[in-house]
């Protein structure tokens, strides 16, 4: 006899501060996409990334979503969009696409699975990949931004 769990996809699992930068993104543009379709997933990129960058994701995140449209097992639970928790489904989804983007590409493929119908596999897989590659880019330029090179000779304390 099986257990009754409650085992939503809403359920808390971490906390937004201490994701990598690409989840964060992710996550972000998920939100946006769940409460108010491309329009608010495009506001919520076009806060982190600059307008380019922020068209790139977006057709490729329409790619993603057209498939999950149509093959997803069940619909992708989220929190507000300004909630600081991260539930099970939106932090199985970052890692989804952080997978993918990052070419760990057996992970990525197993970790679409949970998400649609097997024909839809590798196609969704390589859209989480496009989609997690330009904001990857994004997330290094940012990086690189941040990083301040010292001159040659200056004692750091």
């Amino acid at each position: 006899m099986k257990q009754v769990r409650d085992l939503s996809g809403e359920l808390p699992v971490g906390a937004i501060e201490g994701l990598q930068p690409l989840a964060v993104l992710v996550i972000a543009a998920l939100r946006g996409w769940n409460r108010g379709g491309a329009g608010a997933a495009l506001v919520a990129l076009r806060a982190r990334m600059s307008e380019g960058q922020a068209a790139a994701a977006m057709a490729a995140m329409c790619d993603l979503a057209g498939i999950l449209g149509t093959a997803r097992r069940r619909p992708l639970a989220c929190h507000a969009p300004q909630c600081p928790c991260v539930g099970a489904d939106e932090a199985a989804f970052a890692r989804f696409v952080q997978e993918a983007a990052l070419g760990e590409r057996e992970d990525a493929l197993l970790l679409a699975s949970l998400m649609v119908d097997g024909p839809a596999i590798v196609c969704l897989t390589r859209a989480a990949q496009r989609f997690g590659l330009q904001l990857h880019r994004a997330t290094l330029r940012d990086t690189a931004a941040l990083t301040v090179v010292a001159p040659a000779g200056t004692t750091l304390h």
